[in-house]
């Protein structure tokens, strides 16, 4: 019997994350699944990506019992698939608002507090997915680094102290996930520990480059066209989406909307144009790379063309902008 792996709305709708069939051939294996769990299902999977054993597969590609199924549907796989991205973006656009509002009239504690939270509910749907997909991704360590990260910024106010702020959040990571080993043993395998360091380093560093902002000089001006720039790249995203502008991917729009908007706030607050050109300019490839590395964790593929299962899956963008947010603004600056 083949293992098949349902992912987004498909996973809804049959009521499992993965169930095992028999059938000698891929096509076969998904007809039974499409018997079992209904129409609604039968016409999810028609416009979904199907892959064997982490490779694009056909109906007529034989299968045995070890081998794996996954079934990705695309965003326009049905009106579910389209309602839980659009609830996703509106998602991040909000947490973006409230951290501006946080960011605009409160202080430094108070901010990294609001964004330990924000990042902390990120990474539980990253857990929750990859569980799903049968990745044990241990969440312990990852919540522990993104506490460190707020912790490590708010004790490095200097500008040469910033970057001990990420050292510190990277040694504990590695320690900890290390000592989170020896007393859980399902963490000790070599791809779990790759993906849940990865995680912890991209959660804690974002939390310490944005808050190690915040607390620095003009902080509130510098955090806030960060924000400013994902608040526009979201709907940037939605709209492109809904009008389905020929020839214009949403997220290639998303990441043109961060640059623009990035330019925008500059002018206003008097900061350097051409520093932050080319940090919009990299926050707008790490918003599309964060994506990549959000499907990587969630399904265990890299694809760039379907949004990845998740509510928060179009979290992953804005977390790997706000990683490299701050050693990319000190190099150009």
């Amino acid at each position: 019997m083949a293992h098949v792996r349902l992912f987004a709305n498909l996973r809804e709708l049959a009521g499992t994350s993965s169930v095992e069939l028999s059938g000698a051939t891929v096509g076969e294996v998904l007809a039974l699944a499409d018997a079992e769990f209904g129409e609604a299902f039968a016409t999810g999977v028609a416009h979904s990506k199907v892959w064997l054993n982490g490779e694009p597969a056909a109906a007529s590609d034989e299968v045995t019992e070890s081998d794996e199924i996954a079934v990705i549907p695309p965003v326009s796989g049905g009106q579910a698939a389209r309602i839980e991205e659009a609830r996703s973006i509106i998602w991040v656009v909000a947490a973006a608002v409230v951290l501006a509002g946080v960011n605009s009239f409160a202080s430094a504690p108070v901010f990294a507090a609001a964004l330990v939270g924000i990042t902390a509910v990120w990474a539980v749907d990253v857990w929750r997915e990859t569980r799903e997909g049968g990745l044990e991704l241990q969440l312990a360590p990852v919540l522990a680094a993104v506490t460190v990260g707020a912790v490590a910024a708010l004790g490095a106010p200097g500008a040469a102290d910033r970057f001990s702020g990420f050292g510190i959040v990277l040694a504990f990571s590695v320690i900890g996930l290390l000592a989170w080993a020896v007393i859980v043993p399902e963490s000790r395998d070599l791809t779990v520990v790759g993906v849940t360091l990865t995680v912890q380093l991209l959660a804690g560093f974002a939390v310490a480059s944005l808050v190690m902002l915040r607390i620095g000089d003009g902080g509130a001006k510098i955090v806030g066209v960060f924000l400013i720039q994902v608040i526009v790249a979201g709907l940037a995203t939605t709209i492109a989406s809904r009008l389905a502008i020929p020839y214009l991917d949403p997220y290639v729009a998303g990441a043109a909307g961060a640059v623009a908007a990035g330019l925008v706030a500059a002018f206003v607050w008097d900061l350097s144009i051409l520093a932050y050109l080319l940090v919009g300019a990299v926050v707008a490839l790490a918003l599309i790379a964060g994506r990549g590395f959000g499907a990587m964790c969630r399904t265990g593929e890299v694809y760039l063309v379907d949004r990845p299962p998740g509510l928060l899956s179009d979290f992953d963008g804005p977390v790997m902008a706000a990683a490299i947010f701050l050693p990319i603004l000190l190099l150009v600056s």
